[in-house]
């Protein structure tokens, strides 16, 4: 069996738990304690998750080369991330979406059952490098909250019911994945159109946040 090392609030470890859940993919979860810098150096000379080490007993650790490699029968178009055009309209998106749900979000994923207090500590420190005072980007919630609403009304304006497709693709799981955070701000409310694909891809891919919140080690999808 596989065994993916992740973080539980990390989007780009939330997108590969989504595709092996769609995939049906069977593997030993491990959640990695944010401070925890040996284990990824160990496995991939990098701090860098998601990970996962393949039965062939090699460790890869770009998320959507896992997925490439996990999905034999192409269930997920994957060559739609060859598509340079179409990959970059995404990838900005996500790049968008990105500063304000980090900086909504971050605040409140360090109280998770996720971190302990190291953890947490090494968590909040690394990041306020980059986005200043945790304190501060609640105080200034209001503006991030501003910039999610234009986004959201485009990514909307592309649901058909999918992502510019009539079925569920490796898009899906990238953007899915990316807006999955916001659950935990609590006064942030997704339009009903986004809620809706948000549960339609959750339910597709047979995806529980919550699952790896109260076990550091288990198996997934026996």
């Amino acid at each position: 069996m596989i065994t993916l090392y992740h973080y539980v609030h990390c989007p780009f470890c939330v997108r590969v738990r989504m595709a092996f859940g769609l995939l049906k993919v069977p593997y030993k979860s491990v959640v990695v304690p944010y401070d925890d810098e040996k284990t990824p150096l160990d496995l991939c000379q990098k701090k860098m998750l998601p990970i996962v080490k393949w039965e062939d007993e090699k460790a890869q650790n770009e998320s959507l080369d896992i997925i490439e490699r996990a999905d034999q029968e192409n269930k997920l178009q994957m060559d739609l991330i060859k598509d340079d055009e179409k990959m970059k309209e995404v990838t900005e998106l996500l790049n968008h979406f990105g500063g304000p749900i980090h900086s909504l979000c971050m605040p409140y994923w360090i109280w998770t059952p996720e971190f302990s207090t190291s953890s947490r500590e090494y968590f909040q420190k690394k990041k306020e490098k980059k986005r200043g005072p945790f304190n501060n980007l609640i105080q200034n919630k209001e503006e991030f909250l501003r910039k999610l609403y234009p986004l959201m009304e485009e990514l909307t304006s592309k649901l058909e019911p999918y992502y510019k497709s009539s079925s569920l693709t490796i898009f899906d799981i990238m953007i899915a994945s990316h807006l999955w955070g916001l659950y935990v701000f609590p006064e942030y409310q997704f339009k009903e159109e986004i809620h809706a694909y948000l549960q339609k891809v959750k339910d597709q891919c047979g995806f529980d946040y919550h699952r790896d919140f109260f076990s550091d080690e288990k198996e997934v999808g026996i």
